[in-house]
C-alpha cells in the first residue's frame, strides 16, 4: 500500500536534510524538490484509488488489525482516508512542491536554508498527518507538528522585530487553541475509552452525554482558532507578511485548512454525524443538537467573511491585505460547511459541502498564486507598500498578469476556478435562507473593493521605487504560470470537475449511510 508513504517520504526528507546538506551546498534544495515532488506523486496516486473504487482506505500501524488482545475495540492507531482527506492530502503536496521550487529563487540570499526546507518537510508531513489519520489523538500530534514547524518558519527571519513578534503571537494563540483541542479529545477519551474517530462517532451516537458536547464545544472553539475565524484572527494577520512568502502561501493556502476548517469538517461529520443525531433525536432518543453547532459555525461565517474582506480593503501592506482576504475566504468555506450541518441529508445541505470543499481547493491554488506574487514584488522592488508599487506593470507583466488573475478567481469571476465554489456556495445559501447568501454577497464586494485598489495602483503612474524592478527568475516565475494554468483549466470544466469530484467527496464526508463508521467495521470483519 502507498498510503504510509505520504508520511514516510517528507519524514526521511526532513531528518535527512541535514546530512545532505553537508555533501554540497545545492544538493540540500534539489532533495527537497525530490522528496516534496515524490510526496505529490504518492498522494495524486492515493487520490486516484480512493476516487476510482469510491472506497475508503484503512491501515492500521503496527498490526494488519486495530483490536488487540483480550479486547473487542480498536486500540492502535488507524489512518482512514476518504475522498475528502484524499483530496487534501493531493492539494497540500501539489502547492507545497510549488512553493519548495519558488524557494529556490527566493530564499537564495537567505542563510541557514538547511533548517529552512526541514521545517518545510516537517509542515508537510503535519499537515498530511492530520488529513490521513482515523485516530483523534494521532491528529492531535500531527497538528502539533505542523503547528510547531509553521511558528518557526513565521519567525524564521529573525533578523526583523515584524517576523519574532508575529511568530510570538502565533504560538501563543496556537498553543491556546491546541489545549482546548486537547482537553476535547481527553474528554471524549475518558468518557469513552476510544481515540478512534469512527468507533468514537458510533459510541457517542450510543450514549450522547454532556461531556460528548462540552467536548465538541472545546474542538470547535479551538479549531476556530486555528483557522483563524473572526474574532480569533489576530494571529493570521500578523503572521502571513512577517512570513516568507513561499510559507506565506503554505499559511494561507493550506495550513489554515488542514488545521482548521478541515479538521471542523472531520469532526462534525464522521464523529458527531448530524443525521444520526437527528435521527436519534426523532425517536425521542437522547442526543445532540447538532443543529444548534450549525448554526454557531454559520454565525462565525458571516462574521468573519464580512470583517476579513471589509479589513483587506483598508490595508496598504499587500501581504497584509492578502492575509485579511483569507480570513474572509475562510468565512465562505465556514459557511458551506456550516449549512451542510444545518440542511443535512437535502439538496441544499450537499451542495454547500460540495461548495466548501471546492473553495478549499480553489483558494488554496489562488492564494498560494497571489503570495507568491508579493514574494516576487518584495524580492524585485524591496518593499510591500502598496503606496510605492504605483506602475509596477509596466516593470512586470507577467507578475502583474498572475496577480490579474488570481485577484480575478478570488472575487470570483467567471470563467476562472474561484467562480464555481463560490457560485455553488451562494446558491445553496439561497436555497437554505436567503439572508445568509446576501451577507456572502455583501463580503464579495469588499473584496472586489480591496483587490481593484491593487490593480490600479500596478496599472498606475510609474514610482521612483519600481524604476530598476524586473521579472523575477524563472524558478519563481514557473510555480507561478503553473498556478495560473490550473485556476484557468479548472475554471473552464467547473462543473465538470464539481459532478466528478467535489459532490462525491461531499457525499463521502456527509455520510449518509455511515460509510465513514461502517469502513473501520468491515475492515474490523468481525474480529
Amino acid at each position: 500500500m502507498t498510503l504510509p508513504f505520504l508520511v514516510i517520504l517528507p519524514l526521511f526528507g526532513a531528518f535527512s536534510m541535514p546530512i545532505v546538506s553537508l555533501l554540497g551546498k545545492k544538493l540540500k534544495e534539489y532533495w527537497a524538490v525530490i522528496i516534496s515532488g515524490a510526496t505529490f506523486a504518492v498522494a495524486a496516486k492515493v487520490f486516484y484509488t480512493v476516487w476510482r473504487n469510491n472506497e475508503i482506505l484503512l491501515y492500521t500501524l503496527g498490526s494488519d488489525n486495530p483490536i488487540g488482545r483480550g479486547v473487542n475495540f480498536p486500540i492502535r492507531i488507524v489512518w482512514e482516508v476518504d475522498l475528502f482527506g484524499a483530496l487534501l492530502a493531493l492539494t497540500i503536496t501539489f502547492v507545497g512542491f510549488l512553493a519548495i521550487v519558488y524557494s529556490l529563487g527566493y530564499m537564495k540570499h537567505d542563510t541557514g536554508l538547511e533548517k529552512y526546507y526541514t521545517l518545510v518537510l516537517v509542515l508537510e508531513l503535519g499537515m498530511l498527518g492530520i488529513v490521513i489519520t482515523g485516530d483523534i489523538f494521532n491528529f492531535y500530534v500531527f497538528l502539533e507538528i505542523m503547528s510547531i514547524a509553521s511558528y518557526a518558519l513565521v519567525a524564521f527571519r529573525n533578523d526583523t522585530w515584524e517576523g519574532i513578534e508575529a511568530g510570538i503571537k502565533y504560538m501563543f494563540v496556537g498553543s491556546l487553541a491546541s489545549s482546548f483541542i486537547l482537553l476535547g479529545i481527553a474528554l471524549l477519551y475518558g468518557q469513552y475509552g476510544t481515540l478512534t474517530m469512527s468507533y468514537l462517532g458510533i459510541k457517542i451516537a450510543e450514549n450522547p452525554t454532556l461531556v460528548a458536547k462540552v467536548a465538541l464545544a472545546f474542538l470547535i472553539g479551538g479549531l476556530l482558532f486555528k483557522s483563524g475565524a473572526v474574532p480569533v484572527h489576530m494571529w493570521l494577520a500578523d503572521a502571513h507578511p512577517a512570513a516568507p512568502s513561499s510559507i506565506s502561501a503554505m499559511l494561507s493556502g493550506l495550513v489554515i485548512k488542514a488545521g482548521g476548517v478541515y479538521a471542523v469538517a472531520r469532526i462534525v461529520f464522521s464523529i458527531f454525524n448530524p443525521g444520526l443525531h437527528a435521527y436519534l433525536k426523532a425517536f425521542n432518543m437522547p442526543s445532540i443538537n447538532m443543529e444548534a453547532v450549525g448554526w454557531v459555525i454559520v454565525f462565525f461565517a458571516c462574521l468573519t467573511l464580512l470583517i476579513g474582506n471589509a479589513m483587506a480593503v483598508v490595508q496598504t501592506d499587500m501581504k497584509r491585505l492578502f492575509a485579511f482576504s483569507s480570513v474572509g475566504q475562510i468565512g465562505y468555506i465556514l459557511l458551506g460547511i456550516g449549512i451542510g450541518t444545518l440542511a443535512y441529508g437535502s439538496r441544499a445541505g450537499e451542495l454547500a459541502l460540495a461548495g466548501a470543499i471546492y473553495h478549499i481547493v480553489n483558494h488554496a491554488l489562488i492564494k498560494a498564486l497571489l503570495f507568491f506574487v508579493a514574494g516576487a514584488v518584495i524580492h524585485e522592488v524591496g518593499t510591500k507598500n502598496l503606496n510605492e508599487l504605483s506602475g509596477l506593470a509596466r516593470k512586470m507583466p507577467m507578475t502583474t498578469l498572475a496577480f490579474i488573475i488570481g485577484a480575478a478567481a478570488i472575487i470570483g469571476l467567471p470563467p476562472l476556478n474561484g467562480f464555481a465554489s463560490k457560485w455553488i456556495i451562494y446558491e445553496s445559501s439561497a436555497m437554505y435562507n436567503p439572508i445568509l447568501a446576501a451577507i456572502a454577497v455583501v463580503g464579495t464586494v469588499f473584496s472586489l473593493a480591496a483587490y481593484t485598489r491593487v490593480l490600479f495602483t500596478f496599472l498606475g503612474r510609474e514610482s521612483e521605487k519600481v524604476k530598476s524592478a524586473k521579472e523575477p527568475e524563472m524558478s519563481m516565475l514557473i510555480p507561478m504560470l503553473i498556478l495560473v494554468v490550473a485556476i484557468v483549466v479548472m475554471g473552464l470544466l467547473p462543473w465538470q470537475i464539481n459532478d466528478k469530484i467535489m459532490l462525491p467527496t461531499a457525499r463521502m464526508l456527509e455520510q449518509l449511510n455511515g460509510e465513514y463508521m461502517v469502513a473501520l467495521l468491515k475492515f474490523l470483519g468481525g474480529a
